[in-house]
């Protein structure tokens, strides 16, 4: 079929229901006034993603630390194969001591 198109699960509706409920219930009259009670939860989530932010940045350093000092071993080891390469080490008899 030309114009068929592929099948999708449409899409929910956002429940306004417990919104509203929690916002004229009468069953907590010291609950704060409206969604009022958004207010403290969003502040934790603002204290919780900044120390995310802290977290993923240290582990960002540590990847940078780690990638120099890759670098930096893999140069190590480089240097040292060319130089056993190139040197001529004279072989000693196992009898002789001085």
């Amino acid at each position: 079929m030309p114009g068929h198109t592929p099948h999708r699960a449409p899409l929910k509706r956002i429940s306004q229901g417990s919104l509203f409920v929690l916002l004229r219930s009468g069953n907590n009259p010291d609950a704060p006034h409206g969604l009022g009670f958004i207010e403290p939860v969003m502040a934790e989530l603002v204290n919780e993603v900044e120390t995310l932010q802290a977290n993923v940045e240290g582990l960002r350093n540590l990847s940078n630390s780690l990638k120099t000092f890759n670098e930096s071993f893999a140069s190590w080891v480089y240097v040292m194969d060319m130089n056993a390469l190139t040197v001529d080490w004279p072989q000693v008899s196992p009898g002789t001591s001085r």
